[in-house]
């Protein structure tokens, strides 16, 4: 396909709305996934986490017990998603909880096996994954084969850069896995700090030195963390030449309120170098902006944004997972669609 991707993760929907959390587009309460559609969303991104809500292994005892992002409950997303018409994109962490640069932990079943048994389970569990998505009606596009892997994955046993060996040969396993569920299904591989081109020179030279596989450079750029839209640019353009690969930013969102009182409960607490205000139309103005410098890639190897969550609104039950994130969503607090929502739907 070669429609510009206008994508969202959704990743911890099904949570929210057991927890309450309802939507609404233009006063009318509708299911959140066709107010997405309904605004010009074409494509969605899930992650999957092994053993989610496991109350006996930390870290799968951090989540809850009803195992949300667990393989059964991405299962049923992805068909919701699927039958309203939106591509699909698999994010597997490979980790019973949150994976990103910070925190890579090996699921619990997977412990203390050596490296070649690492490899054969996280490749049976991608197949597995994937063949049970495909059995539910749900045609998979593209898939993430680990989570913000900028220092590694499965830590300590593939952390980078001391470890590239093995992260190699669990990255070969997971693409390996794809490409025997389906040829054409596009790998990604996915680091944070989308402007960093220092960073991706040197990771994307050791992964193709080692042979990995993969179709697709995913990039997170959060402004307030990650530097300016002209340096992710800069960054974009000069991976598309180095690489002749598809760049799709898989992780973005901007804050469109900010309040002294509450910045340091919220993670998001600054726009960066960025001049658009924390305001509904500065985070429009910030998607039609960064929409515009990852389609105008050279090559045409821009090919598109997800923004992180833009509906993850504080839920009636009150989780603080879900509250930290409440002013930077595409939704109020009370679930009604935005309008920078519908200009990120037409940028």
């Amino acid at each position: 396909m070669s429609d510009f991707v206008r994508g969202a993760d959704i990743s911890q929907l099904p949570q929210l709305e057991h927890e309450g959390t309802r939507y609404s587009l233009a006063g009318k309460e509708m299911d959140c996934l066709e107010i997405l559609r309904q605004q010009g969303i074409n494509a969605v991104r899930i992650k999957v986490w092994n053993d989610p809500g496991n109350p006996d292994f930390f870290p799968a005892n951090q989540s809850d017990r009803l195992a949300f992002n667990s393989p059964e409950q991405v299962i049923k997303l992805a068909q919701r998603a699927s039958a309203l018409g939106f591509r699909i994109m698999i994010d597997f962490h490979y980790s019973d909880w949150w994976a990103d640069p910070q925190k890579q932990f090996m699921p619990h079943a997977w412990q203390g096996l050596p490296l070649e048994a690492v490899a054969e389970q996280l490749s049976l569990f991608t197949l597995d994954v994937l063949q049970r998505l495909r059995d539910a009606g749900v045609t998979v596009e593209w898939v993430q084969i680990g989570n913000e892997i900028t220092h590694g994955m499965l830590w300590p046993m593939a952390f980078v850069p001391g470890n590239w060996p093995a992260l190699a040969q669990l990255l070969i396993a997971g693409a390996t896995a794809v490409r025997t569920f389906d040829p054409n299904c596009r790998i990604v591989l996915h680091l944070d700090a989308g402007a960093d081109h220092e960073l991706y020179r040197r990771w994307f030279n050791e992964a193709i030195a080692r042979k990995v596989p993969f179709d697709v450079i995913g990039l997170s750029f959060y402004p307030c963390w990650h530097g300016s839209l002209t340096l992710l640019s800069d960054n974009l353009n000069a991976l598309a030449h180095c690489y002749g690969k598809s760049l799709i930013v898989v992780e973005t969102a901007y804050p469109r309120v900010l309040d002294p009182n509450k910045n340091q409960h919220w993670l998001m607490q600054h726009c960066g170098s960025e001049p658009f205000p924390a305001t509904e139309v500065g985070q429009a103005q910030y998607l039609q902006a960064l929409s515009r410098s990852v389609r105008s890639v050279a090559g045409g190897l821009g090919a598109g944004v997800f923004y992180w969550e833009p509906a993850m609104i504080p839920s009636p039950m009150g989780r603080e997972q879900h509250s930290v994130w409440e002013n930077v969503t595409l939704f109020d607090e009370h679930g009604a669609a935005l309008s920078s929502l519908a200009v990120f739907g037409c940028s």
